[in-house]
């Protein structure tokens, strides 16, 4: 058994789905992506003016604006907007607004109604990051909404850009289609050393690390590739959500009783991107659970990017475990999560 890490992917179980990706965006205007920071470098923003960028982010995101223009707000203990700050950092020359909802939770509607006001008084564009609560959003608050999709799906590569119906987007002319054959060709071998007919862990992982490092280092705009447009298509999304709030909700009960709780709490309408624990030596739980074969994301590594003004990104950074609930996972698996976590030796509890 292993959980977490990459998506496989098994060509034998492809089907069209009448509820997939397409249909779910069909009330927006939408344009797709290789990946979520190639939507964001389509949106027309201000370069010569100042963004307003969460403290808690990920350096994909920074790297896409000039460093020089860049201003950090804070973020709570429980990752909802600190207002008082962000209100003191409204100046004349901020141009943009980026904000970002995390582990399938929103932003407060008190914040999210402010913030639309403060915007349409100021002249600010909202760019607005729904990546990590993609299928908890029902209503739009950015200009702009960009997402990367492959966190939620098994796809090679991933993003969307996408507004109100009535908004024009960016064209895509002369933007070019991106290839994803190598990163598909590591799903696939994946998938094969997932149910014993190859021996080839060493060369998937291999394939993913060089594609991820690809991605990182290079700026170029892609539009997705067909082959991940035809994955999206067979992909249901109500039985998406419905498989990770189980996992989420089961979680949630049996962890409570060692005083385990997910870091923010989702409202029933929620959809959860993974399960996030704030705990004591992070590290060597992370190590523990790799040795059960557990594949935990730490969201996000810091950057080390103006540490003076990100404390709950340091905090963040030292303290949190992503526990993987998404829909590759049965009842089964997350009993084998849970009782794996109640046989760990060392303190976890702040």
């Amino acid at each position: 058994m292993e959980l977490g890490s990459e998506y496989d992917l098994d060509l034998n179980k492809l089907n069209i789905s009448s509820n997939n990706l397409f249909h779910y965006l069909e009330s927006y205007n939408c344009q797709f992506f290789d990946s979520g920071r190639s939507a964001l470098r389509h949106i027309p923003f201000n370069q010569n003016k100042a963004v307003l960028l969460p403290e808690f982010i990920c350096e994909s995101v920074s790297n896409c604006f000039p460093s020089q223009n860049i201003i950090f707000y804070n973020i709570t203990e429980d990752l909802q907007i600190d207002l008082d700050d962000l209100k003191r950092k409204i100046t004349p020359q901020v141009a943009t607004l980026y904000i970002c909802h995390y582990f399938g939770a929103v932003q407060s509607a008190q914040i999210l109604s402010y913030l639309r006001r403060m915007a349409n008084e100021c002249g600010i564009m909202i760019i607005e990051d729904t990546t990590q609560s993609f299928f908890s959003i029902n209503h739009i608050t950015g200009d702009y909404m960009i997402a990367s999709i492959r966190k939620w799906l098994p796809i090679p590569l991933g993003g969307v850009l996408y507004t109100k119906k009535a908004q024009d987007l960016p064209a895509l002319d002369h933007i070019k289609t991106s290839s994803d054959n190598t990163r598909s060709y590591g799903m696939i071998l994946k998938n094969l050393f997932l149910k014993n007919e190859l021996d080839c862990n060493a060369k998937y992982r291999q394939i993913f690390t060089e594609c991820e490092e690809k991605l990182d280092t290079s700026d170029e705009i892609l539009q997705i590739s067909d082959f991940s447009r035809f994955l999206i298509s067979c992909i249901d999304i109500p039985e998406l959500i419905a498989a990770r709030r189980s996992n989420y909700h089961f979680l949630t009960s049996e962890l409570q009783k060692i005083g385990l709780q997910p870091v923010c709490a989702l409202t029933e309408n929620d959809c959860p991107l993974v399960f996030p624990l704030r705990v004591k030596n992070r590290d060597s739980f992370r190590s523990y659970l790799m040795e059960h074969k557990i594949y935990c994301a730490v969201h996000w590594p810091f950057d080390h990017f103006r540490p003076e003004f990100r404390p709950m990104a340091q905090k963040n950074a030292e303290t949190l475990i992503s526990l993987p609930i998404d829909q590759r996972y049965q009842k089964n698996d997350m009993t084998y999560l849970r009782d794996i976590i109640f046989q760990y030796g060392g303190e976890l509890l702040f």
